[in-house]
């Protein structure tokens, strides 16, 4: 298993987002920058598989100031040195899917293959909608025919993304797009004819390349966050995408589960249960239980139930049978469902091993709320590293993992 860690990320800490506009301080955007960047380089030295970061725009109030997770991707692992950088993910039906496969591919090569991405639908219509205008997604707006536009425009996205990733130069005729456009007359065709490929006897463009390609030409690992619905699974899994859920109720997600491998095994590729699925979850350890839990109450606790749930995030830790407003958004709710584990190493190590037991997965994403204490990010991070993680995957500290499964 492999272990990564899944930032908003936010500017400020809670008490600087309390004030209101943290988004626009630029003080408290370079300590996001500084504070993060001892925590990756503190995850580069100790084995942790990469970070990721999600796409959301507008956000003034300074709790998702991640305009360009491509940028974020490069800066950060410019500072690092082994660990991979990505999304989780790129919103990509308001995205220019040929710009997108570009900007990945370069990051692709300043990186030297230290990269993976990830893609997703989108939820915020503040700026999925303004953005998203001139292809429909502002009109109407909201409902069915809104919700299934998205879904088209992200899986026609991604094949031509796949497309630009794969060959030399290519052609795509989609429900949204032609790629090229009818008709280019090439002025420069003797150098195409000469140097590349793509335009025909007559002049006229028939494929277009990106260039460069991604490093080597590798296709990076694929991520789909959020996966909450049996659907979304299985379309990922039968593509080679790793699902990322963030769903807590065992029931729900060892169907999704069974699904996804399913769907991976009908394309032949002969998965076992949790093989290619990924969960998120956020962790806080500490000395003691109380202190652990201290924290836990004032870390994402605050951003996911003022920010979150008003989107009906709490499915996420919702049974059979229950709406995502049915719980209360409290602290004690995301404790007692699953979605933030904590505890001191031996409490944390106690409700992991269930917990992998019951969904092995191939890749575990901490989500981590930046705007808590850095003190105490790093503390909680030093601990997992030393005393949780060793148990769950020999990729950190170690090997124990390896040699408890020996024993």
């Amino acid at each position: 298993m492999q272990v990564g860690a899944f930032y908003l990320p936010s500017v400020g800490h809670m008490e600087d987002i309390q004030k209101g506009m943290a988004g626009k301080r630029t003080d408290l955007y370079q300590m996001m920058l500084r504070e993060i960047t001892e925590q990756l380089q503190y995850m580069d030295a100790n084995g942790y598989y990469g970070c990721g970061f999600t796409e959301h725009h507008f956000h003034v109030e300074g709790e998702e100031v991640s305009t360009n997770p491509v940028i974020l991707d490069l800066y950060f692992g410019m500072q690092t040195k082994r660990m991979k950088f990505g999304q989780l993910g790129n919103v990509l039906p308001s995205q220019n899917p040929i710009n997108l496969a570009e900007n990945i591919a370069m990051v692709s090569q300043m990186l030297q293959g230290r990269v993976f991405a990830g893609f997703a639908r989108g939820y915020q219509p503040r700026w999925v909608n303004v953005l998203g205008q001139q292809i429909g997604l502002s009109d109407p707006g909201a409902g069915e025919e809104y919700e299934d536009l998205k879904r088209s425009l992200f899986e026609e996205h991604f094949d031509i993304i796949m497309e630009a990733w794969k060959n030399d130069t290519f052609s795509f005729k989609g429900k949204h797009w032609q790629v090229p456009t009818k008709d280019i007359k090439w002025a420069a065709a003797e150098v195409a004819w000469n140097y590349g490929q793509g335009c025909n006897k007559d002049g006229i463009i028939e494929e277009i390349g990106i260039a460069p390609p991604t490093y080597d030409k590798q296709i990076p690992d694929l991520f789909m966050p959020f996966a909450t619905s049996e659907r979304s699974i299985k379309w990922g899994m039968s593509r080679g995408i790793v699902p990322v859920t963030i769903m807590t109720h065992y029931d729900v997600v060892k169907e999704h589960f069974r699904a996804g491998m399913e769907a991976a095994n009908e394309a032949g590729m002969n998965y076992k249960f949790g093989q290619g699925m990924a969960m998120s979850r956020e962790i806080i350890v500490a000395d003691t239980d109380a202190e652990a839990e201290a924290i836990a109450r004032e870390a994402g606790s605050f951003i996911w139930n003022n920010f979150f749930v008003p989107f009906g995030f709490n499915a996420a830790v919702a049974g059979p049978g229950e709406g995502p407003w049915d719980m209360p958004a409290t602290f004690e709710t995301i404790s007692e469902r699953g979605l933030v584990i904590h505890g001191s190493p031996d409490t944390v190590n106690r409700k992991l091993e269930k917990l992998l037991k019951e969904l092995p997965v191939d890749y575990f994403w901490m989500f981590i709320y930046n705007h808590m204490p850095h003190d105490q990010c790093m503390k909680s991070l030093e601990l997992m590293t030393e005393k949780v993680w060793p148990n769950f995957t020999d990729a950190i500290g170690g090997g124990k993992a390896a040699q408890k499964s020996a024993g």
